[in-house]
């Protein structure tokens, strides 16, 4: 939803972000801040610090060390905040969260959210002050007080080894919920990942009745290969403070020491746990309920009580494995989705711990574009017909990581899918520098970069982002649209830069395709080019990145190569051929192969980014293939006249629409 704001100054303060981020909220606010890459901790102030390579972490003290974030603005203000982190805390090495948050007034002092020593979590005694509490593991704002903003620091100290840091995550919410759980639908999600069950119950009196964290979290460990007794599990947990079992950030410190990526999280929906689970990753969520409110549980009432969702029947319904069971045989549960939703992100605020290895994780390209290559490289000439050049891609686009060494990491650009042998799709495959990953969580998108290149104004930095580009708006005035960036802030960019897809393709999608693949003409030709921003601005794309360009404008992501962009199009004869559609060229005629692939601009006319003639440029079936589209009929063999010597090649028709 698009809503009018007054124009803000160059630097946002707290009265315009307040009235904007409050009149942009329709629906209530979860969201944290991951941070886990090079890139998402760029900007922050360390002493006495050595950076790591992303496989490792994100820093390492040999003896001392500090760091401290920017200021972090999430979409909308915030009364509650819980932090944690993962980190390698060796025998006398110590670790050390804290934060502040700014209100109106200003800025709050320092809080520690607590201590990992080799030893265990501690917790910082119950602190209060005219702005917030801090009680164990959340800091509550008083009253109606509502922050803005929030800055973390964490203090590293070494003990007989080096203490390492991997990650950082600011778990944040308003305290709004919807009152009913999203639409169910089918999906990867529909499965039960069956972990082994463990009832808190087969623990000795004294701890049985205060252990339904330890007990699920030894639940997800055994999942993730650590087999563990679920009481060695809880007194490892234990807060050394307040002695409570179910410190959350403890709990994830404890399954990060076992070489696990685990955070502490403010999920927004059941859709965020669908994700997980059909990621295969089971998750520990806390719920609240009274009497009759939850059907099926084990116990009537609870104020908090920790359990692990392990899937979602096809129904919808959720999965559970409750440790409140009597016995092993009575853990497994089904509770029906809608007092589900009610025990979990109405009254915790859907609070979970994400738990599992550190890869294979989702990340967002966190710059304005990052080339994706065969294989990490160092290049220090920059040629435009590399072939271990495969793609590039657009900020905000999502990968997922599946092998790190050093800062390169192995990913899957899952907005440009690729055709395997076994006849399944996946994402485009390939290497990317850790530096251009980020971990921030991606709003949902409702416009696209309309023009080459867009220039986007953060305070006093510019951003330039390429055609293509996804982005999520908050607000317009006078010709300036608001949007808001992965790391949370605000920018703004003329509001003729972007455009909002329709739901469903158009007639004037197919003029914005065309009119999107105008964009480069004259441009050179550049293998695995597929971005408006580049080193040179002479510097183009490559055919079949013209057409994902081109076909990102209305909202379609299309195979990355021109081979699998005819196998996922729809085969069409000339008469049902329009503009906007495409022509595909086999290798050879006896080939099966397509290397190339045009635009249909209607008439004879065609768009393509020709290799043999190093450009981007118009032309028509006749000068082409010396005969007019009239005498063409896909599947033909046709000759290539724009080689030096003739080619012998077939031709195919496709379209999206």
């Amino acid at each position: 939803m698009i809503v009018r704001a007054e124009r803000p100054a160059r630097s946002f303060g707290f009265s315009f972000l307040a009235a904007l981020l409050t009149a942009t909220t329709s629906q209530a606010m979860n969201h944290n801040f991951v941070h886990r890459t090079p890139l998402d901790t760029a900007k922050v102030r360390a002493v006495g610090l050595e950076r790591i390579p992303f496989a490792e972490g994100l820093f390492r003290a040999k003896t001392a060390g500090t760091f401290e974030s920017t200021d972090l603005e999430p979409p909308s203000p915030f009364d509650d905040l819980v932090g944690s982190f993962s980190a390698d805390v060796p025998p006398g090495a110590e670790a050390e969260l804290s934060v502040k948050v700014r209100v109106e007034k200003g800025w709050s002092r320092w809080r520690s959210l607590g201590v990992q020593r080799g030893d265990g979590f501690s917790s910082p005694p119950k602190s209060e002050d005219d702005i917030a509490v801090v009680d164990v593991d959340q800091l509550k704002l008083k009253a109606k007080a509502k922050a803005t903003a929030v800055r973390y620091r964490v203090r590293l100290r070494a003990g007989r080894r080096p203490a390492r840091l991997r990650s950082v995550t600011i778990a944040l919410s308003d305290g709004s919920a919807p009152a009913n759980p999203p639409r169910f639908r089918a999906g990867p999600w529909v499965r039960d990942l069956a972990p082994a069950p463990r009832s808190q119950l087969d623990a000795q009196e004294k701890h049985r009745h205060d252990i339904c964290s330890p007990a699920s979290l030894a639940m997800i460990l055994e999942f993730w290969g650590v087999k563990k007794e679920t009481e060695d599990v809880a007194l490892a947990v234990r807060d050394r403070t307040s002695r409570l079992f179910g410190n959350w950030p403890a709990n994830a410190a404890y399954a990060a020491s076992w070489g696990l990526d685990a955070r502490v999280a403010r999920l927004e929906s059941l859709a965020d746990l669908e994700r997980e689970i059909g990621e295969g990753r089971p998750v520990v969520a806390s719920v609240a309920f009274g009497e009759g409110e939850l059907p099926a549980a084990p116990i009537k009432r609870t104020a908090g009580h920790l359990l692990v969702v392990g899937g979602f029947a096809e129904n919808g319904d959720i999965i559970a494995y409750d440790p409140a069971g009597k016995g092993r045989d009575q853990v497994r549960r089904i509770y029906p989705r809608a007092d589900f939703h009610k025990a979990w992100r109405v009254n915790k605020r859907g609070l979970a711990y994400l738990i599992g290895p550190n890869l294979p994780r989702r990340f967002s390209i966190g710059v304005p574009v990052a080339d994706l290559w065969s294989r990490p490289v160092k290049r220090a000439i920059f040629k435009l017909d590399d072939e271990v050049h495969r793609s590039q891609l657009l900020y905000g686009e999502a990968v997922t990581a599946l092998e790190a060494k050093g800062d390169w990491v192995r990913v899957l650009a899952e907005e440009q899918e690729s055709f395997l042998p076994s006849g399944s799709w996946q994402g485009y495959p390939g290497w990317v520098k850790s530096s251009d990953l980020t971990a921030a969580e991606p709003a949902a998108t409702d416009a696209v970069v309309r023009v080459r290149q867009a220039l986007l104004q953060r305070g006093a930095d510019i951003l330039t982002l390429s055609v293509g580009t996804r982005l999520s708006r908050v607000g317009e005035s006078a010709g300036t649209t608001f949007v808001r960036l992965l790391d949370g802030s605000l920018a703004e960019t003329p509001t003729d830069a972007l455009y909002a897809p329709p739901d469903q393709p158009t007639a004037a999608s197919r003029a914005e395709i065309i009119r999107t693949a105008e964009l480069f003409l004259g441009t050179s030709y550049y293998w695995g080019g597929r971005s408006g921003v580049q080193s040179d601005p002479k510097i183009g794309v490559d055919c079949s990145g013209l057409v994902s360009l081109a076909y990102r404008i209305h909202g379609r992501d299309v195979p990355r190569d021109s081979h699998e962009q005819k196998l996922h199009s729809r085969a069409v004869r000339r008469r049902e051929l329009e503009s906007g559609d495409l022509v595909f060229l086999t290798d050879g005629e006896s080939s099966d192969l397509i290397t190339h692939v045009m635009i249909f601009t209607g008439g004879d006319g065609l768009i393509e980014s020709r290799k043999s003639s190093g450009r981007v440029l118009r032309t028509t079936f006749l000068e082409r293939f010396g005969k007019p589209l009239a005498s063409i009929e896909s599947g033909d063999v046709v000759s290539d006249v724009s080689f030096p010597k003739p080619r012998r090649r077939r031709v195919f028709f496709g379209s999206y629409f």
